[in-house]
């Protein structure tokens, strides 16, 4: 498996056609994100219209890998984001539970509550 430490990732807003390559995704990148495809500490994010999957491509200093996975059942959680803008910047978290199907846009922290001291 592909491991995701130490790099920034983008994700593209818009459907994307899965049966695109390396090629088309890059062109994609260069084109519509107006990014480097050859930007090496970057992944970039592709989802079908369905989100059931997923395409991420990544320059790796010697030529590029596209990993693909393609769910059983359920779908892809999405972030907010946007839609008049063609791709968004995740933090790794973010990007981790997108592909455990967790929806991002409901997530939400909560913060514990300090026990104040009872001073006599």
């Amino acid at each position: 498996m592909l491991s995701l430490a130490g790099y920034n990732f983008y994700l593209y807003t818009h459907v994307t056609d899965m049966r695109m390559g390396i090629n088309g995704l890059s062109g994609i990148v260069r084109n519509m994100m107006e990014q480097d495809p050859l930007n090496r500490g970057m992944i970039y994010l592709f989802f079908n219209g369905r989100r059931t999957q997923v395409k991420m491509l990544v320059f790796e200093g010697d030529g590029h890998a596209l990993y693909h996975k393609k769910l059983a059942r359920g779908t892809f959680g999405a972030p907010v984001y946007d839609e008049r803008i063609r791709a968004v910047v995740l933090e790794k978290k973010d990007v981790m539970l997108i592909l455990e199907g967790v929806e991002i846009r409901y997530r939400k922290r909560y913060q514990k509550k300090a026990i104040s001291t009872i001073k006599p």
